[in-house]
């Protein structure tokens, strides 16, 4: 008897919790679906720039995502979010912290340029980052864009 009230509690919190779970999970489905156009747009914009052939594109989107997941990672295990009301150690602190992110960002971009080495020419890798910047500023002007017709509206 002990073990089917423990059951039917689980079941019934469950129930509650899942019930619950489309007003929390929305705006995640949202962002969701947000970085998920922006990935494909990234990947076809980047295709277009470095004039990927099929060849090329099947062995450098494998490599290029595990570079992205990387970087990603560093740049999530690392909180260097300024205070203004930290003390001057703290502040050092961070600084080195954001210097020695660098360094890693930099040890991570060339183990993945030998990588890509094997899938892409040299000078489409050297054209890979000039492509990355101009597609990261396109999407901030496309949210500063957005944010000034919102704030017309």
């Amino acid at each position: 008897m002990n073990n089917t009230f423990k059951f039917i509690k689980t079941f019934i919190l469950l129930g509650l919790i899942l019930s619950a779970y489309p007003f929390f999970s929305q705006d995640n489905m949202m962002r969701d679906k947000i970085k998920d156009k922006v990935k494909s747009q990234r990947v076809a914009y980047i295709t277009e720039q470095l004039d990927l052939t099929e060849t090329e594109a099947q062995k450098f989107w494998p490599v290029y995502n595990g570079y992205q997941s990387e970087i990603t990672q560093l740049k999530s295990s690392m909180d260097i979010t300024p205070k203004r009301d930290m003390t001057d150690k703290e502040a050092e602190d961070l600084m080195y912290t954001m210097l020695d992110g660098r360094t890693k960002e930099i040890e991570i971009q060339k183990k993945y340029i030998q990588k890509m080495k094997t899938a892409i020419p040299s000078r489409k890798i050297a054209m890979l980052f000039r492509a990355e910047r101009e597609f990261k500023e396109k999407v901030v002007s496309n949210i500063r864009e957005r944010r000034k017709e919102r704030k017309g509206n």
